[in-house]
């Protein structure tokens, strides 16, 4: 832990003026020596205790299947197997476009039965949905992702796509206060309906002006390519 203390900031003021910003909070702290350990651990406040942070977490997650889609949504204990195999399926190939017709095989329910229980994943904060602008549940997404990069650790710890850690991490900052949709030509992301971001490990891409970056790897970016750390200062 740092020991210093932050202002949060809305997304137009670190769109506009991220350089300033992230150079103030630069002069006082060194957030890329806390950025990995919050994208692995720091979403949830147990990884302060002493006990095993992905047995932990573990635990959590089938405390939200339980509670939070079997006794919410009033289904029946006999299905959280059916429940844990499709939130295992899609984290281990999360952010991805689901095969609904695969997945219900998979996990032997109708199509419609597997688009309700993503729903219900979703509402219960396991994962998120990415849909084009215009459309939305119960069409099937255009993406899924994990509902915070944490959550992708404990499932297949050494198997974690860091790119797919980036985009979740986006996606989870943006999602309290702004619209997030499927992005356009190269862009991951839609942002607010005005806002095509493209998320990068560092700034050595081939710029596109009609884009912004969210970049991993920087401390303290230029024109259109922002920290990928400093949306983690929106609330």
């Amino acid at each position: 832990m740092s020991g210093n203390s932050f202002p949060a900031y809305t997304f137009e003021e670190i769109l506009v003026g991220h350089q300033e910003i992230a150079k103030g909070i630069c002069s006082v702290g060194k957030p890329m020596a806390y950025f990995q350990d919050y994208l692995h651990h720091g979403f949830y406040p147990f990884f302060l205790e002493k006990r095993n942070f992905s047995e932990n977490l573990l635990k959590t997650m089938n405390m939200m299947l339980e509670v939070d889609v079997l006794y919410i949504k009033q289904i029946e204990q006999s299905y959280l197997p059916k429940l844990r195999k499709l939130l295992y399926l899609l984290a281990t190939s999360a952010p991805c476009t689901p095969n609904v017709s695969q997945l219900s095989k998979d996990i032997e329910t109708s199509r419609a039965t597997v688009m309700n229980y993503i729903k219900y994943l979703a509402d219960a904060r396991l994962m998120n949905m990415l849909y084009p602008v215009g459309e939305s549940f119960p069409k099937k997404p255009s993406k899924v992702y994990m509902y915070n990069s944490n959550l992708m650790y404990p499932i297949r710890p050494m198997e974690v796509n860091m790119q797919s850690v980036r985009e979740s991490f986006f996606y989870n900052q943006l999602l309290k206060d702004n619209r997030l949709n499927e992005g356009g030509k190269n862009a991951h992301f839609l942002v607010n309906g005005m806002y095509n971001f493209r998320i990068e490990e560092s700034m050595k891409v081939k710029n596109n002006p009609d884009l912004y970056y969210a970049i991993d790897k920087v401390e303290v970016g230029e024109g259109n390519m922002i920290p990928l750390w400093l949306f983690g200062f929106l609330y």
